[in-house]
């Protein structure tokens, strides 16, 4: 009976107990940290969300660097944001009194909303490779869109793993500041291929034939079929072309049943493709039925999807670049564009050791920190400090109290 209260006691204790834990360890993180204050701190809002969760404190404005690290130091919070948008009175409590002055543009890449979260659940993918097409499409955006289509330069971009499950982008050229929502929205939408025009983004082949016509005689009239763009092509002319000359490609990786199943995939058969051709000659030689096909499973496949409510809202708060994620214990880590290929949150956003912790499981399944660690359910187990703080805030243990 004694060891049963002992055991009750401890269940109540120690979430507690936790989050002592955790806050202490974000204040020695803070002590330290390298945090990346957003250009014109000063005219930002600051807003953070406490170890005991409720009502963010937000309204906040601090006037030099010093007073933010040491409001980080004081306080470990558990999460820690700033506006993208300037403001005359960003401390005002008030989105009129504040007096708006413009706003960075930002696309919010999550795993949450991705098309695949949904084999997740039904457990056809893991979580892990998720995140893969999540760094993927981010690099994707920043790359083919933001540097290549939109022209902008790397200094006009801050590129962020957001410490939980995606990416942030900050565009902070001047032309962007002063957009409004609706323009923001369609940004994003441009971005999913929504609306597009399945006519437009293809050539017009310039096929024509003649025909009789009562009246007139001999009438040369366009066929309407159409051919590949240039894989250069601006726009998602030239996304879908290299998309579609992906496909191909990789047809030619396979054989025999492999082939049979991959063309069923994308609705072709052997016996309308070549693929001992070039890949514009096969796409300009299928019918328009084909073409169509294959162009809308080349919008799906390179569509990205940025977080339309994020980019929509100019007074959004967003994390801070080297600030720690409450909910993973990862840090929002500052990341160049031609490292995103190969970024790996699990190596590069680890911001605690090795020392040993011993926490206790209460999750119902297994779980994992990539390939650093694993949580069986029902468990006591001891761990190095980055995997527990990751599991703790993840709330799937807790630390074990020593009697």
């Amino acid at each position: 009976m004694e060891e049963l209260c002992k055991m009750s006691l401890l269940k109540e204790i120690e979430p507690i107990k936790t989050k002592d834990f955790l806050q202490e360890k974000f204040r020695e993180y803070y002590k330290s940290a390298k945090i990346t204050v957003p250009p014109r701190f000063t005219s930002r809002e600051w807003g953070f969300l406490n170890w005991g969760g409720g009502v963010m404190n937000r309204h906040v404005r601090f006037g030099t660097m010093k007073e933010v690290k040491n409001y980080l130091k004081k306080i470990a919070p558990a999460h820690s944001y700033h506006s993208v948008a300037y403001y005359k009175e960003p401390g005002s409590k008030t989105m009129a009194d504040k007096e708006w002055q413009g706003a960075d543009l930002i696309f919010d890449l999550d795993a949450d909303h991705l098309p695949e979260m949904e084999e997740v659940k039904k457990g056809k993918i893991t979580f892990s490779k998720l995140m893969e097409y999540i760094r993927e499409q981010t690099f994707r955006l920043v790359h083919d869109i933001l540097l290549g289509d939109f022209g902008l330069d790397e200094k006009d971009l801050l590129i962020t793993f957001s410490g939980g499950r995606g990416y942030h982008v900050h565009v902070r050229t001047p032309e962007v500041l002063s957009l409004p929502s609706g323009a923001r929205r369609e940004l994003s939408d441009y971005m999913t291929g929504k609306g597009l025009n399945l006519e437009n983004v293809l050539i017009d082949a310039g096929h024509t034939k003649e025909f009789i016509v009562r009246g007139k005689g001999p009438v040369r009239k366009n066929l309407g079929e159409k051919k590949l763009p240039q894989t250069d092509a601006k726009g998602w002319s030239g996304i879908l072309s290299r998309k579609i000359n992906q496909i191909f490609d990789e047809l030619r990786l396979n054989k025999g049943k492999e082939l049979k199943e991959k063309l069923k995939e994308i609705r072709l058969e052997k016996s309308n493709i070549n693929l001992k051709k070039k890949n514009d000659e096969i796409f300009n030689s299928l019918s328009k039925r084909y073409q169509k096909n294959l162009v809308r499973i080349a919008i799906k496949e390179a569509a990205i999807f940025p977080d339309e409510p994020v980019t929509g809202d100019v007074h959004r708060l967003i994390r801070l670049p080297g600030s720690l994620h409450g909910g993973s214990g990862l840090r929002v880590t500052t990341i160049k564009s031609k490292e995103l290929e190969n970024f790996d949150p699990m190596v590069s956003a680890i911001a605690f050791g090795e020392e040993p912790v011993k926490i206790r499981s209460v999750v119902e399944h297994p779980v994992s920190m990539g390939n650093i660690a694993k949580l069986m359910p029902k468990t006591v187990v001891e761990v190095p400090e980055k995997a527990a703080i990751y599991f703790m805030a993840r709330k799937w243990a807790n630390l074990v109290l020593e009697t």
